[in-house]
């Protein structure tokens, strides 16, 4: 039986599955980059969490560690197994772009931005948060339709969707804030969107505030962790977010760098051309959806980087619900060489972003620095800890292994030692939860690039280094990796450990 009822809707199906094959091609090209790519520090941050789930974490929800396992116990422990998530975020969020914009040109800028290329298959909390953002945005359109009154609806008709489209919206909400805490802005700009429809505010209100109980019940868990927590998670955040910055030009001109490097030029060059027709782009349920939820976010974003230095990916919600509204400018635009032209140049840095990044990896730029170089540290890091891991494991004594950050103990987590983090050397993380302290044990193996301070090693006598890995990126030595041996000292003074080279 044909269901297609008019021209019309055989083009939208037929757009939808040309759609839908593209943006599998792209998945499979995410799939192969997730197996390729070095993993990042964060990464196998992250991972760790999922071989210890819990309510939330010190750092971020939980969302990423719940994925991470649910692909993992799929695909066994691997860096691409660990990577999966990642990649159906990114296309999915790729295919409601897609879907919501009207551009094809602009869609190919999008593709070729460093968000969908090869930061698209790193996992990290932005992962299911752009997932679960774009999924928001969807639905919101849907829901911004359905209260739209048509030439076969009334105004008063229009009453918006029933208890259980706005069931599905808290349950898309609640699992963005399960993800990342970003995923509160989508609270209040959801709420100016609805004021700005033609319904009176009874319509839709119960609506709101039941997908905001659900999106709370769902999200729970964050509440419950901090809790146990005492807040100090949410504090830790907050602190975080809050710090300000010494000087504020440099401070937005630096936001504003990043965000270019990442999307271009358009979504800044455009704001303005938002903010003055956010009339009249209101009158349109998509357009006005997406204003809100590009339009407001950023503003908020640009004045909180004249307050404290943003890290580059905190952003990031903003531009997802650009693009249809960039399609709409682009429309009317488009006749003119110049404006065409202009468009294409508004993509060049990131494109040429990503072009180097990924020359960069085949053929090293001599004249990049060792240290900001991270996918290069990422593979000479890697290597390391495995030959740490394989030094220890050759002493067969199954002593505990402490490190100073947490980064150092994902990583020999990784590699399938039993470390901690030592608290109070390096920032707090999921693994200071509880506080770790070498003076826990009365023997362990410790692996930094120095000696500890007395303070954290009060009681144990001189340590013993059993082991030195150096670390070497692109060639270049980049620091050792030191393995030393302290044990506590016996109440007559004497050293409870083996004769042995003493570390001076």
């Amino acid at each position: 039986m044909n269901y297609v009822t008019d021209d019309g809707q055989r083009k939208s199906f037929m757009d939808d599955k040309q759609r839908l094959k593209q943006i599998t091609i792209v998945f499979v090209i995410y799939l192969v980059l997730a197996a390729l790519l070095p993993a990042a520090d964060d990464e196998v941050y992250y991972w760790c969490w999922s071989k210890d789930l819990q309510w939330s974490y010190y750092d971020h929800p939980p969302m990423t560690a719940l994925l991470i396992r649910l692909s993992t116990a799929v695909f066994g422990d691997s860096i691409f197994a660990i990577r999966v998530p990642a990649c159906v975020a990114s296309a999915f969020a790729l295919y409601v772009i897609s879907r919501l914009t009207d551009s094809r040109p602009l869609i190919w800028g999008v593709l070729l931005t460093p968000v969908f290329t090869f930061l698209a298959v790193l996992i990290t909390p932005d992962s299911p948060l752009l997932m679960f953002w774009t999924g928001y945005l969807w639905w919101l359109v849907e829901l911004h339709r359905r209260m739209e009154p048509s030439i076969d609806r009334l105004p008063e008709d229009a009453q918006g969707a029933d208890l259980r489209w706005w069931l599905i919206g808290g349950i898309i909400l609640g699992g963005g804030v399960l993800s990342k805490y970003t995923m509160g802005l989508a609270v209040p700009v959801a709420f100016v969107s609805l004021l700005l429809t033609r319904q009176p505010w009874q319509h839709w209100l119960k609506g709101y505030i039941f997908h905001g109980v659900v999106a709370f019940a769902v999200a729970s868990p964050i509440l419950i962790y901090n809790v146990q927590q005492n807040f100090e998670p949410l504090l830790f955040q907050w602190r975080h977010s809050a710090q300000k910055t010494p000087n504020a030009l440099i401070s937005i001109v630096e936001f504003i760098g990043i965000q270019i490097l990442a999307f271009g030029t358009l979504p800044f060059y455009l704001f303005p051309w938002v903010i003055s027709r956010f009339t009249r782009l209101s009158q349109n349920p998509k357009l006005r959806v997406c204003a809100c939820l590009y339009a407001l976010p950023l503003a908020f974003f640009l004045y909180k980087s004249t307050q404290t230095r943003l890290e580059g990916n905190w952003a990031l919600v903003c531009f997802v619900s650009f693009w249809p509204l960039a399609a709409e400018w682009y429309e009317s635009v488009r006749e003119s060489k110049f404006w065409r032209r202009s468009t294409a140049a508004a993509f060049l840095p990131p494109l040429i972003a990503v072009i180097l990044v990924f020359m960069h990896l085949i053929w090293p730029f001599w004249f990049v620095p060792i240290k900001p170089d991270r996918f290069h540290r990422a593979f000479a890091i890697n290597s390391a800890t495995r030959e740490v891991a394989r030094l220890i494991r050759e002493r067969n004594d199954s002593l505990p292994v402490y490190t100073d950050s947490y980064q150092m103990t994902a990583w020999l987590r990784f590699q399938k030692l039993p470390a901690q983090q030592i608290d109070g050397l390096t920032r707090p993380s999921h693994f200071t939860r509880p506080p770790r302290r070498l003076t826990d044990v009365d023997r362990a193996y410790v692996v930094t690039n120095r000696p500890l301070p007395y303070e954290f090693a009060d009681g144990f006598g001189s340590p013993v280094l059993v082991g030195s890995v150096p670390i070497e990126v692109r060639g270049t030595p980049d620091g050792v990796l030191n393995i030393r041996l302290y044990a506590k000292q016996e109440t007559d003074g004497r050293i409870s450990i083996d004769s042995e080279k003493v570390d001076k």
